[in-house]
């Protein structure tokens, strides 16, 4: 019978759930990152081990950790999540037109046959890639510089698929600005 694992994050750290197939008895491990607000936990489909955690403060701002052992250790990567190019407009809940800026990584999407590919959806709305274990990330500009980007108030942005014929080719099938309405296939 194999194992269950459940990742979560909270406003005051994050946790690890763990349960035999049968999942009458769960052990907890945690709070990693005690007292800081956790947004998203993300675990490799292709290195069980391999971890991603996206987390915030006030503070000290967005920090993205990675732990190569299953959450047992943690180690901050890249955290410099730039816009490409003309930074540009969008319409704020309001209805007045205000600049992207960028606040948090809200969701985390490692790839399904490479650990050190990760999908990173922001606020203001941007989507990131890093290629080596989130070391570097770079904008994939089209959900920011799409046509409707402009008039979308800004959010949060989620992938929801991966269509990936080849490493050359992965990319997000569908991601979304879950506030304003944009998608961008």
């Amino acid at each position: 019978m194999s194992g269950v694992r459940v990742l979560v994050g909270t406003r005051k750290g994050a946790f690890t759930l763990t349960a035999d197939g049968r999942r009458d008895s769960w052990t907890v491990d945690g709070p990693h990152f005690g007292g800081w607000e956790i947004y998203h936990l993300a675990g490799s489909p292709a290195d069980p081990d391999r971890l991603y955690a996206s987390q915030s403060s006030g503070w000290f701002g967005q920090l993205i950790q990675r732990s190569d052992d299953g959450g047992k250790t943690w180690t901050p990567v890249g955290n410099d999540f730039a816009y490409q190019g003309e930074v540009g407009e969008h319409l704020w809940y309001d209805g007045t037109a205000r600049p992207f800026e960028f606040k948090r990584i809200w969701h985390l999407e490692p790839s399904p046959d490479d650990p050190d590919t990760v999908y990173a959806g922001a606020e203001d709305a941007a989507l990131y890639l890093s290629t080596n274990g989130g070391q570097k990330w770079t904008e994939l500009t089209a959900l920011r510089t799409h046509p409707t980007g402009p008039v979308c108030s800004p959010a949060l942005v989620a992938c929801a698929a991966y269509d990936h014929p080849g490493p050359s080719e992965q990319r997000p099938d569908l991601c979304g600005d879950l506030g304003g309405g944009c998608v961008s296939q």
